[in-house]
């Protein structure tokens, strides 16, 4: 590994001699089979035809077994072979170490063991193996470990992008990134994290590198590397659609800092909670969700402890719609029976309650419950909104039309989805800031998607430049994720790749588990559109994994869907992923 030494008790000594480097190594690569010494002496000697060379075999065997020690080379009938431990060698321990590092990655393992692992592996590697060698065997090897060094060092940016450790990502891949430029992946994943670092006039630096080396090849950027540039340029793009087309931004959130300090000044309890009401509102936007629960916590309790029944069944409903962001849908359920099981709830909030239920069940597949539901609340008198309607009335229309075309998108009446879709989104922007238009937004995007309207595009750009600009981390991972299905509709799974990735970033970052299911499941779905499938069975497993965690009430028809691709993915990797020299051959074959 970029030198050739050998190292006793008595320190290092560097193998001297072309012929001594090239016997060694040979040996190494067959090792712990047997070499005949007509293969050697050919490889040695390759112009040579006399019959002296077997002599001179003997000789340079003979200096070596001075270096090794005199049992590590073994003579026999059937020619030489080296014989001393499986650690004495260091592309041995390199191999060895890789291989089972990476057939765990392959299985689904991602905890901070295996990113040590990982970490130790790319310290092995200081440089060319079997350097000052030159034989096709050897070349053939050095390759192979080279893109095993690849492979490892790709899975661990991987997993440290995934883990949003974004900084200490590029610390590390910078490097690596720099001195294969031509290598797509490594450019891929170097912007990825300069993006999420918000270096984007850095990140379209690297690809014009990176294209800039390909061309010199005689070779264009690939699909995926012209999909996280294109990732990278849509914000700044959908800014511009923003002011041109589409107005002024949808979504305002309140002044964090300001309602902190009302909270620090005010000193009566009562004039406390519609603050703590709207800051708590204001944090879960954000994806600050467990003080977001806390606050309620406190108020729903406030409530509670005062009689105020009416309000508690509002806090409690506030609380289902937040433990419903994290994915925690059974929860979510849970507050809501409880809210509905008290006795002094006004007209009005028993239909909100109804509506949030309708919209929990869709989230879980479960449409005809909440087709059943929106016939039982009623629906929203306001038909042409306005600025003298109140927002409780506003609000509750949104929210009608909005679990509506949910309802309507998931039964495949897309035209009625998409004009609900409108409808909620319209009255959702009358009504900011107390009403919240971000969820509106995705909705209508998705509608139109669903719906084969390439509009949707427009519409999921703008969902991102708010989310973005607004630091609103769930509607990010959820316009991402929708966006990442768009693509794949539209047969770009590159950009659909991208997408999920950042989909499931974000909501590992915010703790929304449903949303990063559902994000490595269009990963998984892409990587699977892209020929990829050990990629495809490890997102696979991801996906099954967030949805365990939130005990996500899945349906079970789609729970066993999930699973059999599951079962069915995972016996790649045991198929192509094994111990030892057959692991190692056959890991650089997915390598592009």
């Amino acid at each position: 590994m970029g030198r050739f030494e050998i190292d006793d008790d008595h320190g290092s000594t560097r193998v001297i001699g072309a012929l001594q480097r090239q016997l060694l190594a040979l040996l190494i690569l067959r090792a712990p089979r047997w070499t005949s010494p007509d293969v050697l002496s050919e490889a040695l000697w390759p112009d040579d035809a006399s019959t002296g060379t077997e002599g001179r075999l003997h000789l340079h065997v003979h200096r070596l077994r001075g270096r090794l020690g005199a049992a590590a080379i073994e003579s026999g009938p059937d020619g030489y072979r080296l014989d001393i431990p499986s650690g004495a060698v260091d592309v041995w321990r390199f191999e060895r170490l890789i291989s089972e590092v990476l057939a765990d990655h392959f299985r689904g393992r991602t905890d901070t063991e295996l990113l040590r692992r990982l970490e130790e592996g790319a310290r092995l590697w200081r440089g060319v193996p079997f350097p000052e060698v030159d034989h096709p065997d050897v070349r053939a090897e050095r390759y192979r470990l080279e893109e095993m060094y690849l492979l490892a060092q790709e899975t661990r940016f991987e997993h440290l992008l995934d883990r949003g450790e974004h900084e200490a990502a590029l610390e590390v891949l910078t490097p690596v990134a720099r001195a294969y430029r031509t290598r797509e992946s490594l450019q891929v994943q170097w912007m990825t994290a300069l993006h999420r670092v918000g270096r984007r006039s850095k990140a379209i630096e690297v690809f014009e590198s990176a294209r800039r080396h390909l061309m010199a090849l005689g070779l264009e950027p690939g699909r995926e590397l012209l999909a996280v540039r294109a990732m990278v340029l849509e914000q700044p793009r959908a800014e511009a659609v923003g002011r041109q087309e589409l107005g002024a931004p949808s979504v305002s959130l309140e002044d964090e800092g300001a309602l902190r300090r009302d909270l620090a000044q005010s000193r009566a309890p009562e004039k406390c909670l519609p603050v703590r009401r709207r800051l708590a509102r204001v944090l879960a936007m954000k994806g600050e969700l467990d003080e977001a629960l806390e606050l309620l916590g406190q108020i729903e309790a406030q409530y509670r402890a005062h009689g105020q029944e009416d309000d508690e069944a509002g806090a409690l409903g506030d609380l289902a719609s937040v433990v419903g962001v994290t994915g925690d849908l059974s929860r979510a359920l849970r507050y809501l029976d409880e809210a509905e099981g008290l006795e002094e709830r006004t007209t009005d909030t028993d239909a909100t309650l109804h509506l949030l239920r309708g919209l929990l069940l869709t989230h879980a597949g479960r449409i005809e419950q909440a087709a059943e539901i929106m016939t039982q609340v009623r629906r929203p008198s306001v038909i042409d909104p306005s600025p003298a309607h109140s927002d409780a009335v506003i609000d509750y229309a949104a929210l009608w039309w909005r679990v509506r075309s949910q309802v309507d998108r998931r039964l495949g009446n897309h035209d009625a989805a998409v004009e609900g879709a409108r409808q909620a989104y319209r009255l959702a922007v009358l009504g900011e800031p107390h009403v919240d238009s971000g969820p509106m937004l995705v909705e209508l995007a998705s509608s139109l998607r669903d719906a084969g309207n390439k509009e949707c595009f427009t519409w999921f750009h703008r969902a991102l430049r708010d989310a973005h600009g607004a630091g609103r981390l769930p509607m990010a991972a959820c316009a991402h994720a929708a966006l990442a299905k768009a693509r794949l509709c539209w047969g770009e799974p590159e950009s659909a790749l991208m997408h999920g990735r950042e989909a499931l970033s974000i909501a590992r970052r915010c703790g929304c588990w449903g949303y990063a299911a559902r994000a490595s499941k269009r990963v998984a779905d892409a990587a699977g559109a892209l020929s990829d499938p050990m990629r495809a069975a490890w997102y696979y497993c991801e996906a099954l994994s967030f949805y365990r965690r939130v005990e996500y009430p899945l349906l079970p028809d789609i729970r066993s869907e999930l699973e059999e691709r599951v079962t069915a993915s995972s016996r790649i990797p045991d198929r192509m992923i094994d111990h030892g020299q057959g692991l190692c051959a056959r890991s650089s074959l997915r390598v592009r």
